[in-house]
């Protein structure tokens, strides 16, 4: 034992040359092995890099040899695992140590065998030792990372499924599952809400044509089917009887192998989009309806002017008592009553620009009760439901009273009409007219419902009656000029239409409700004026002509119109210049300028127009005193041009008193401003 000992260090320096000795071979070897398992390692490692390990490891080997140090083989093993490199990897450097020691020792150097085959074993096991603690690091780390990886996938999905059913559960619009034989399986709230069903119970395992109008079950399978999906609209009935309009797209449900499994549409209610629509058209429709209107009274007026005028030159130069003075004033009294045909269709053109003051409604609501008592049939009762502290409206008072009075005389006769049907049944004929006011806040959620409306203070009113209602089919026609149910000698079809022109001029809307056979319900919102100031003091009549001196140029396209004004001009005492167009007035203003006290613009004529020759007059002289003469005008643009310029403008038809002593005033102010400058 002592012997074996005491040659041990013998032996192991034998050992270290003997390697040495071999170190090309060997390491060329492990080299060699390395490179042909490069595909067994953790990583895949560069062949270049696995070359370089088989020098490592001799020399760490050596290492090992030379200092006895047994925790080097298990930090070098620690090192491989760090690296990737794998087991039997390794155990192939052990087993290269071990035959080269048998076939190379065992036949020149019997007695140093066992000590290499011990010093490799011990080399080789620490060195694993330190792999597979590493190794089994690894593995525990690889484990936590996968279960952390597995959980945050399973909670991500968790999460979106979540996030997909709150967002079907939730959805502002309807979704509804079914299966393939059509039957229902699910239902969001919103389908509920649209439905106006209070429990999903009452919908699952029906049938899903039910909620689709007329397209039965089989339609709907077959047409998903073959197509895959389908869009459109339909009309659907909600539970208490009430239709609306849905738009529906609807598709084929499949599993990840593409079979289908079931159905799903999806409903969006487009009632409040298609009654907008309505509510646009009909405002195109009257827009395009008063265009032409207004070119009508512009024309019409022209007609009225020259004739109303001659009539009252006429009536100024006739005896009152001679027959000839009695045929003019009644030729003057139409003239009158077709100004009164022209007023009501500006006012439906938005044409009509008449004085406004704060005014409370139910003043004008009391006053038109007056009448309605005395002259609505006893049968027809009338109720007043007056809001006491009822805002101000800026608004015109004689529109308001035409307004009430027109939709409360279309009331009566639906209430007639509906008695003369009672009658003839054998009922007792009767009918109520229900007349109220009320403040209102208008959100914006409502006030989206209607077009060009906004949100804010409006005020009320309402007027009900139990007449014959309005057919649904008529509806959108009801604000038409010249369309009337009533028949020719009943009415007009201007009623409304007036109605909706003195509620647009006033920045208003209208609502209308009505159910055949139970009567109607027009809602008219009118904005709250929070200026309240006093009336506008009337303007003074004047009886006769205003007398007055000096020359005035008169620029009018129509020859009558002009003619009956010079007429009246020269009668009061004005020299008078005529052009037939702006043109020919620019031209006579260049040349008589200085002599001339004030212009007389017709605002519509050929050529040039009396904006433009106004704007041409003003800077030949920027003093320049100008009137301008109107029937007619479709421009927005015109009026702000009024307003801004601050110009003076009568209204054709005028009265011959009126326009004379605009006249006088005009010259009168430009002289005075004259003589003060």
């Amino acid at each position: 034992m002592e012997k074996k000992v005491a040659d041990k260090p013998q032996n192991l320096n034998n050992f270290l040359n003997f390697l040495n000795e071999n170190k090309t071979e060997l390491i060329a070897q492990v080299e060699k092995a390395f490179v042909s398992m490069a595909f067994e390692n953790r990583f895949t490692l560069h062949p270049r890099r696995l070359k370089d390990l088989g020098a490592e490891e001799y020399n760490q080997f050596i290492t090992y040899l030379q200092s006895g140090d047994a925790s080097l083989g298990f930090s070098q093993g620690q090192r491989r695992a760090e690296e990737g490199l794998g087991q039997h990897l390794l155990m192939e450097f052990g087993v290269i140590l071990r035959k080269f020691c048998l076939e190379r020792v065992e036949g020149r150097l019997p007695p140093m065998l066992p000590l290499a085959l011990n010093t490799v074993d011990e080399y080789i096991n620490a060195y694993l030792g330190g792999y597979i603690e590493i190794r089994e690091k690894k593995i525990l780390q690889d484990q936590e990372q996968l279960r952390v990886a597995l959980s945050t996938a399973l909670e991500r999905q968790r999460r979106e499924l979540f996030i997909k059913n709150h967002a079907i559960h939730t959805s502002i619009n309807g979704i509804m599952l079914a299966d393939l034989e059509g039957l229902i399986t699910y239902v969001n709230p919103a389908f509920l809400e649209m439905w106006k069903i209070e429990d999903e119970a009452n919908v699952v395992n029906t049938r899903c044509s039910a909620f689709l109008g007329d397209i039965t079950n089989e339609d709907i399978i077959m047409i998903l089917m073959e197509q895959g999906g389908w869009q459109g609209e339909i009309t659907s009935r909600r539970r208490d009887g009430s239709s609306f309009d849905l738009s529906v797209s609807a598709s084929i449900i499949r599993d990840e192998t593409s079979h289908p499994v079931g159905i799903m549409a999806f409903f969006i209610d487009v009632t409040e989009r298609h009654r907008l629509e309505t509510q646009f058209r009909q405002a195109q429709k009257m827009e395009a309806l008063g265009q032409l209107a207004g070119g009508i009274v512009h024309d019409f007026n022209n007609l009225l002017t020259a004739i109303s005028g001659y009539a009252q030159l006429e009536l100024m130069d006739l005896p009152q008592d001679s027959p000839a003075y009695q045929d003019f004033l009644q030729i003057k009294t139409a003239t009158d009553r077709g100004k009164d045909l022209t007023q009501e269709l500006r006012i439906f053109t938005r044409q009509a620009s008449s004085d406004r003051e704060s005014l409370n409604l139910n003043s004008v609501l009391n006053e038109t009760y007056k009448i309605l008592k005395r002259t609505f049939p006893p049968e027809v009762k009338i109720e007043i439901k007056a809001e006491p502290e009822l805002q101000s409206i800026k608004a015109n008072s004689s529109q308001m009273s035409q307004m009430l009075m027109n939709l409360c005389v279309n009331a009566r006769d639906a209430i007639m009409s509906k008695n003369d049907r009672s009658q003839s049944k054998g009922r007792q004929p009767g009918g109520m007219l229900e007349l109220s006011t009320a403040n209102v806040e208008l959100s914006t959620r409502l006030a989206s419902r209607f077009l060009n409306v906004r949100p804010g203070k409006y005020i009320s009113l309402i007027i009900h009656d139990s007449g014959t209602g309005i057919n649904p089919q008529i509806m959108d026609r009801l604000f038409e000029p010249f369309f009337t149910t009533k028949g020719e000698k009943r009415g007009t079809g201007l009623g409304l239409a007036v109605v909706y022109g003195i509620v647009q001029n006033h920045d208003g809307f209208i609502d209308v409700s009505s159910k055949p056979g139970e009567g109607s319900t027009f809602q008219i919102y009118l904005p709250v004026f929070k200026n309240h100031q006093g009336k506008l003091a009337p303007k003074p009549y004047m009886p006769d002509l205003t007398a007055g001196r000096g020359t005035v140029l008169v620029a009018e396209d129509e020859p009558q119109v002009r003619e009956m004004v010079i007429r009246a001009l020269e009668k009061s005492g004005y020299s008078v210049l005529s052009a037939a167009d702006g043109r020919e007035a620019v031209s006579l203003f260049e040349k008589y300028g200085e002599e001339i006290d004030l212009v007389v613009l017709d605002m519509v004529m050929p050529h040039m127009g009396g904006q433009e020759c106004y704007q041409r007059l003003k800077a030949l002289n920027p003093e320049a005193r100008i009137m301008i003469m109107t029937g007619y005008t479709s421009d927005t643009s015109a009026e702000t041009f009024f307003r801004e310029g601050n110009i003076q403008v009568i209204k054709k038809p005028f009265e011959l008193q009126s326009f004379t002593q605009g006249v006088h005033q005009a010259i009168a102010q430009a002289k005075k401003k004259s003589s003060g400058s």
